[in-house]
């Protein structure tokens, strides 16, 4: 089994400037592994680090309308639910929230990049939009309660399967975050956003409508029920409060060398994990952007040269284990 051992941070004595990390891995849902050709968030059609909760939700890119044509039904901006262009970026995903006469929803989850702390406040922000005028499938009416839901656990279905399974999601009757008010705009991206004080050391954040029928209000639909379904892009989860990263001179190393270290003379971080591996790794800046991620069994060295001076973090995984490394890239 690996040891990982990546707790020691690289320290910088500087001037400090504020950062407000984001805690989302992929919050615009930009990056993926293949080019989406089926509804349903099986392998191959859902962005990295994003997997359903429950149901089959959708996961919509451009790089799909640029392969199948006008008529795909995940592409961008048209699909079978819509037309609609990103708030940012090349894609965005889509969950049903309301069904008139069935308590059926989707959610989309992803483990966040690091825990959260208890009793910290956190800043919580999405963008929605109620996906009309679909060619391949029926969404009407609108509804309220859409909105974000942190746990300790994964419910994550990553069954290769179609379609996709695993444990259902029940109903909570509460969101951490979510809007109160019925979002019915079919053209704009609407923002949900609202803070909350943290009461666990919460490690996953799951988007959805987390409120039975009884509990969700809903507008008339024009096809006779309420099927309402959303779009959802643009995530992020950040301190309310600004921390101050020091950063702008030649990193000190703190602590575990032989584990994690950079290397100021050839601009590479180092990973240097003990025992034998798989070592999973992502590293994202400091606004939660992908910037590269591997899977590998032992010493790794990532060239920094043609990176962004800024702040990075490398998330590391191998056998259940999980520890975090906050870096400063500077020139």
């Amino acid at each position: 089994m690996a040891s990982l051992s990546l707790l020691g941070c690289l320290l910088v004595v500087a001037t400090p400037r504020c950062e407000a990390q984001n805690l989302v891995p992929n919050p615009s849902f930009e990056e993926l592994d293949t080019c989406p050709y089926w509804p349903g968030f099986q392998l191959g059609d859902r962005p990295v680090g994003w997997y359903s909760w429950n149901g089959t939700p959708e996961y919509f890119h451009s790089c799909a309308q640029q392969i199948n044509g006008m008529d795909t039904v995940v592409g961008v901006p048209r699909n079978g639910w819509g037309f609609q262009y990103p708030w940012d970026g090349e894609a965005y995903v889509g969950v049903y929230s309301f069904a008139t006469g069935s308590q059926y929803r989707e959610f989309v989850g992803a483990e966040l990049l690091c825990p959260l702390v208890a009793g910290r406040t956190y800043h919580v922000a999405f963008r929605v939009n109620l996906a009309s005028g679909g060619a391949t499938w029926s969404a009407g009416g609108a509804c309220n309660n859409i909105g974000a839901l942190f746990t300790m656990e994964s419910n994550a279905w990553t069954s290769n399967s179609f379609p996709p399974s695993g444990p259902s999601f029940s109903d909570r009757n509460m969101a951490h975050v979510y809007s109160t008010e019925i979002i019915s705009d079919t053209v704009n991206w609407v923002l949900v956003e609202g803070n909350f004080q943290a009461d666990s050391a919460y490690q996953h954040i799951v988007l959805g409508n987390f409120f039975d029928n009884a509990h969700t209000d809903t507008t008339p639909s024009e096809i006779g029920f309420v099927l309402a379904y959303f779009l959802i892009d643009s995530v992020s989860v950040t301190s309310a409060f600004k921390e101050c990263t020091p950063t702008g001179a030649n990193p000190i190393i703190a602590s575990n060398r032989d584990m994690v270290y950079y290397d100021q003379v050839s601009g590479d971080l180092v990973i240097e994990p003990k025992g034998d591996g798989p070592v999973d790794y992502v590293v994202v800046d400091a606004f939660g952007r992908y910037v590269t991620a591997r899977k590998v069994g032992g010493l790794v060295r990532m060239n920094t040269a043609s990176w962004t001076e800024g702040v990075y973090f490398l998330h590391a995984r191998s056998f259940g284990q999980r520890q975090f490394v906050k870096f400063v890239v500077v020139r």
